[in-house]
């Protein structure tokens, strides 16, 4: 056959490797025939497969919402905590961290907004003024903690002035606890402690420090001792004082004002005078705070036992004062006057007369003044008999036998020297 016979034996086009190599195409077959043909097993696991793919898109949807929801708590959680966790690093930092534990619940309680939190804490030591200042406020912009500590003997001066006034009046209590100093006359408490690393000042007395000490409009003086007795501590050390630390009282001198123990308890102590007659019975209590070492102020106090149709307490009917420092000297030179007696600016007298009686003595260097002050019932009062104090009870020569056991006990305490005592006429 010839070569153009072949030819036109082939497909036109076509080579003649892909007549010979290249099948027909196969058709595709019927999809009803291959639904037919798929078996249930086979149709069940496509069906799983789908419901997993499924199950797998829902979960991560769920996942996103969720982050989404946990972005904005947590970042409302922050915002909440916030103010708390402020509360807690102010209270660790104020006043250079100086503050006992549990002290700064009490002054917020005490600043007059229970729901205010702290906003700000500073505190600042000037060596070269002598001074040491702290100060704690809330965001209500109300005082929570105030404290001013003065070393110079001007300004422990005039801060006394302040409380042991030219005409006659000075602080009603001293501090629990030992401490050395009073309930301050116009709010808070003052502290008194000396403060040795400094040296004497130009009248050759031990120098000491005057720590005042504010809490907010509400405080009560018993609230801030704790605190006053801590930062007077630290300022203490900022200002080089080289002394052994004041006693911190436990945390239960907070929680409420002193009731007083039985007159029984006051035996052995400088005020053992209260402890015997006439309030030697059952029905009689005293509040003794009387400090440890040097301070300006001692007093011991006896009321009836009880409370009164009010519920409060009865109010003293005899009070105890140990006064030390120049200050005494204005506070008895005034005293005198309104009691008419006789008297000079150049030295103190002692007195008595039927509600108060007077000594003197020196002690530490400063003049020492020992007070009785008796109050006494009017004609008609509804106390019980044996809660009166009649001329009769506590006449002249009784007053004047409490005051020299008050009067000998403070100064053999406190190494005074020239005791004077008033006369027994």
């Amino acid at each position: 056959m010839s070569e153009e016979e072949q030819r036109g034996e082939r497909e036109p086009g076509a080579t003649p490797e892909q007549s010979e190599a290249t099948p027909e195409p196969e058709r595709a077959p019927d999809s009803r025939v291959e639904a037919e043909s798929e078996t249930e097993d086979e149709r069940r696991a496509r069906w799983l497969l789908a419901r997993e793919a499924d199950d797998r898109r829902r979960r991560r949807t769920r996942i996103a919402a969720w982050c989404g929801v946990g972005v904005l708590v947590l970042g409302g959680a922050g915002w909440i905590a916030e103010p708390f966790v402020q509360d807690r690093m102010i209270t660790s930092d104020a006043c250079d961290g100086a503050l006992p534990d549990g002290t700064m619940a009490t002054l917020r309680a005490g600043a007059g907004d229970a729901e205010a939190h702290l906003a700000e804490s500073e505190a600042e030591t000037d060596a070269g003024l002598g001074r040491y200042t702290c100060e704690v406020a809330n965001d209500a912009g109300g005082r929570v903690l105030e404290v001013r500590v003065y070393s110079r003997r001007d300004d422990v001066d005039r801060n006394l002035v302040r409380d042991f006034q030219s005409n006659g009046a000075h602080p009603a209590s001293a501090l629990p606890g030992g401490l050395p100093g009073f309930e301050a006359r116009f709010g808070g408490v003052a502290l008194v402690p000396e403060c040795p690393g400094l040296g004497k000042d130009a009248a050759g007395l031990p120098r000491r420090l005057f720590v005042d000490v504010l809490g907010g409009h509400g405080a009560e003086p018993h609230q801030l001792v704790r605190a006053g007795a801590a930062v007077a501590n630290k300022a203490a050390e900022k200002l080089g004082c080289d002394r052994d630390p004041l006693t911190v009282p436990a945390k239960d001198i907070e929680e409420s004002e002193s009731e007083g123990v039985p007159s029984a308890r006051a035996a052995g102590t400088t005020c053992a005078a209260l402890a015997r007659d006439p309030f030697s019975g059952a029905g009689w209590t005293v509040d003794l705070r009387i400090p440890e070492g040097p301070a300006p102020l001692t007093s011991c106090k006896v009321r009836p036992s009880g409370e009164d149709e009010d519920g409060d307490p009865y109010p003293p009917v005899a009070r105890l004062y140990g006064l030390y420092g120049p200050e005494v000297k204005r506070v008895m030179s005034a005293e005198a006057g309104h009691s008419g007696v006789r008297t000079d600016k150049t030295r103190m007298r002692p007195w008595l007369n039927d509600v108060t009686a007077w000594a003197t003595a020196r002690c530490d260097g400063r003049p020492a003044g020992f007070k009785l002050r008796v109050s006494r019932e009017d004609e008609g009062s509804d106390k019980p008999d044996e809660q009166v104090l009649s001329r009769r009870r506590l006449g002249r020569e009784t007053m004047r036998a409490m005051l020299v056991s008050f009067a000998e006990k403070e100064s053999a305490a406190r190494g005074c020297t020239g005791l004077r005592l008033p006369s027994a006429d």
